[in-house]
């Protein structure tokens, strides 16, 4: 039986600084159908809520708390809603998953792994992470496959993959991550990730990718910008004296950088 005892916490927090605010997949939007799971059994818990997530197992409310953990969740958003570019943490790993699938760590019990237009994440106890990994499926395959099916590799939107062409278009001529970082106005770790990234995804997945025009200042800008408008944009636009267009273009620019893609 799975211990239970801090995923309710970490759900929350996640909720807090992970979960992005809305969706919108790269082409269009989420099905049911690309919504992942776990099938109706795992770990031997059996699957009890498919509200908009899938949990597994049942938990016992503790004493003096008012949550109630449970055993293991499994939430599907978008590539362009979630990416680990797009928020606002960095993971301590970042690694790929049955061939192409990116998966990124921010907890030890909870992993995002992007693939295709969407981002999957699973929380649940730490020594079951790497089963869940291995089964994890969209929902149209309801019975588990005979071995690990080979996960597609994540589609980002444009303006994240730019982001990743920020610091391998200087990489080739700036030696270390310091001389990246000041050359991009990226924290080193910031620098750290992306290289990562971009080597996971490799060379064929930023072909043809133009470098970004904009400064690394004015995107955050735009991504504050969008933080701040996405949920009355009419309103907005009128203390900013533009039309809804306009807002819209704006904050398009940075589409898939900040957790909304509506």
């Amino acid at each position: 039986m799975l211990r239970g005892g801090r995923i309710a916490l970490l759900v929350a927090l996640c909720a807090l600084t992970l979960t992005p605010l809305a969706g919108g997949q790269v082409g269009g939007q989420l099905s049911p159908a690309d919504r992942y799971w776990l099938g109706p059994y795992f770990a031997g818990l059996e699957l009890t809520s498919t509200d908009g997530s899938f949990s597994y197992g049942t938990c016992e409310l503790p004493e003096g708390e008012g949550g109630c953990p449970l055993p293991v969740q499994v939430q599907t958003t978008t590539s362009c809603a979630r990416n680990p570019i797009g928020l606002d943490r960095i993971p301590y790993e970042v690694y790929l998953v049955r061939g192409g699938g990116l998966a990124a760590g921010y907890e030890s019990t909870a992993v995002d792994v992007g693939t295709g237009g969407q981002t999957v994440t699973v929380y649940t106890e730490s020594e079951v992470v790497g089963a869940a990994l291995r089964e994890i499926r969209p929902r149209s395959q309801p019975a588990p496959q005979p071995a690990p099916q080979p996960l597609a590799p994540p589609v980002y939107p444009l303006p994240v993959l730019r982001e990743l062409v920020r610091v391998t278009a200087v990489a080739g001529r700036l030696g270390g991550i310091g001389a990246i970082a000041k050359a991009t106005d990226l924290p080193p770790d910031e620098v750290r990730l992306r290289l990562r990234i971009a080597e996971l995804l490799g060379p064929g997945a930023l072909a043809g990718v133009p470098a970004p025009t904009m400064s690394t200042a004015t995107v955050e800008r735009l991504r504050q910008l969008a933080f701040r408008t996405q949920y009355n944009p009419r309103k907005s636009a009128r203390r900013l004296g533009i039309s809804v267009a306009s807002l819209r273009k704006k904050i398009g620019r940075v589409r898939g950088l900040t957790g909304y893609c509506g």
